[in-house]
């Protein structure tokens, strides 16, 4: 099998060669023009013979201009539609442009969106979205609407220029938010987005990031494949096959793993392999592993899912 065939068969859940690899990190180039976060992105592809490429997204989501938090209902007003491309957002979008045109007939790559939740909390109210959700309830709703449009105009712009598929972050767990806030304020919208890309990608992976997910929330989501921590707050890969026909992405400690040997690295992957079971699987870490991982590593990674 080739790369796009392999990712292609994990995703149907049909039988495939061996499971598709992949792994990420954030590169710390969200200062850089498009064509340099390109190259990075597709260097890494390369050197490690990636089967999938996730492309991390952090350049930012704009604040409004005079301003360094937004952290009351006036401030939330200022909240406006925009064009993704007139943003920095647009440089990521002439990054995948270029990605899009190396990897054509070669492999499939998605491209990471923060949900609305996410996008404002970490770029635009940060501290102060506690007391928005307690106090202001209804002038947050109405910034987290506006604020998943825009992600929406980006999301389509993203795969109209060759992105395969989103890896949407979701962050529904009990030490981002209530159960009820994530009722609230995260999944009405994460629904809405994921419905206006519905046949727009065919690998629209939810990343659902935490430890004390509610997942069962999370496994009705119009996704491809479920990407989560099975080894930092679970489930196990055993059980989550119990709970959802999804193609399973995991595996990989992202957490421990610069500091542990790369026999440990291989025996995780060996176990991911033997708990997921021929199909449906993808060998991935359960989120971004840092910066600082030595090649070495990942290499065992991947080795481990070819042998």
């Amino acid at each position: 099998m080739n790369k796009i065939e392999r990712v292609r068969a994990a995703l149907a859940g049909t039988p495939m060669d061996r499971p598709p690899f992949t792994i990420w990190y954030h590169f710390g180039n969200q200062h850089a023009p498009a064509e340099r976060a390109a190259q990075v992105h597709l260097e890494l592809f390369e050197h490690y013979d990636l089967d999938l490429l996730k492309v991390m997204n952090d350049y930012d989501y704009p604040m409004p201009q005079g301003m360094e938090v937004m952290a009351t209902p006036a401030d939330l007003g200022r909240l406006a539609p925009f064009d993704p491309l007139e943003t920095p957002l647009g440089t990521q979008l002439r990054a995948i442009e270029q990605i899009a045109r190396a990897l054509a007939g070669k492999a499939l790559f998605v491209d990471t969106l923060f949900n609305a939740w996410n996008t404002l909390r970490r770029n635009l109210v940060k501290e102060a979205m506690p007391a928005l959700m307690s106090e202001h309830p209804k002038a947050l709703a109405a910034a987290l609407r506006v604020v998943n449009d825009n992600l929406i105009r980006y999301a389509r712009a993203t795969l109209e220029r060759g992105a395969s598929g989103i890896f949407f972050s979701v962050p529904a767990a009990a030490e981002s938010l209530t159960r009820e806030q994530f009722e609230r304020f995260m999944r009405p919208l994460d629904l809405e987005l994921l419905e206006a890309v519905r046949g727009l990608g065919e690998c629209h992976i939810l990343h659902a990031h935490g430890e004390a997910l509610y997942l069962d929330r999370l496994l009705d989501y119009p996704v491809h494949a479920l990407s989560w921590s099975d080894l930092h707050g679970g489930p196990t890969i055993a059980e989550a096959r119990t709970r959802t026909a999804l193609t399973l992405m995991a595996g990989v400690d992202h957490v421990g793993f610069p500091y542990v040997s790369a026999g440990v690295i291989r025996e995780q992957v060996r176990r991911a392999r033997a708990e997921a079971g021929p199909t449906g699987f993808i060998v991935a870490p359960g989120c971004a592993v840092p910066t600082y991982s030595f090649p070495p590593l990942i290499t065992a990674a991947r080795d481990a899912a070819r042998g």
